[in-house]
């Protein structure tokens, strides 16, 4: 009886560790901010991120696929530790370039974006960024370009170009 007492002293401080897994799909479910890891917000109607979100010290995947948000305030870049941005089917057209700060992005989803163009500050992602995800984003091939030269080392997924300025 003694030795089943004492495991559950000794494991009880362990279960009440930081849930990595856990998916939160709601900013009224966090109790913690420090124990966010994940946070799905998709198709929620969002127009811009939640000011909330900002305060989210650990958070490592963002997904806000298939909001309304327009444009993403440079707050972004105080999610330090986020290494998956989805940010698909918003109508987004552009990126702050405080962004290039978040060094520990890791894959970035633009799909089905308006964004055409990524800041020039985003040269200092190219050692840390490994996908870079522009699918379904009507870019032209100088646009293309333009990205390849920025982030030679990433890896794109992207549609063929529309070559339209010949």
């Amino acid at each position: 009886m003694h030795r089943w007492l004492l495991a559950v002293f000794v494991l009880l401080p362990a279960l009440a560790v930081a849930q990595p897994d856990r998916v939160y799909k709601s900013l009224a479910e966090v109790d913690d901010p420090s124990q966010v890891y994940v946070l799905r917000l998709r198709g929620k109607r969002l127009k811009s991120v939640p000011p909330q979100v900002y305060s989210l010290p650990n958070l490592r995947e963002l997904d806000l696929r298939g909001n309304r948000i327009r444009t993403l305030s440079d707050s972004i870049a105080l999610l330090t530790h986020l290494e998956r941005l989805e940010l698909s089917r918003n109508p987004l057209d552009s990126l702050p370039a405080a962004m290039a700060s978040m060094t520990e992005l890791k894959e970035l989803v633009l799909w089905d974006t308006r964004v055409t163009w990524l800041p020039d500050e985003f040269e200092k992602l190219d050692g840390s960024l490994q996908v870079l995800d522009l699918r379904s984003c009507l870019l032209l091939l100088d646009e293309q370009k333009a990205i390849e030269r920025l982030l030679p080392s990433v890896k794109k997924l992207w549609d063929y170009a529309c070559n339209c300025s010949d």
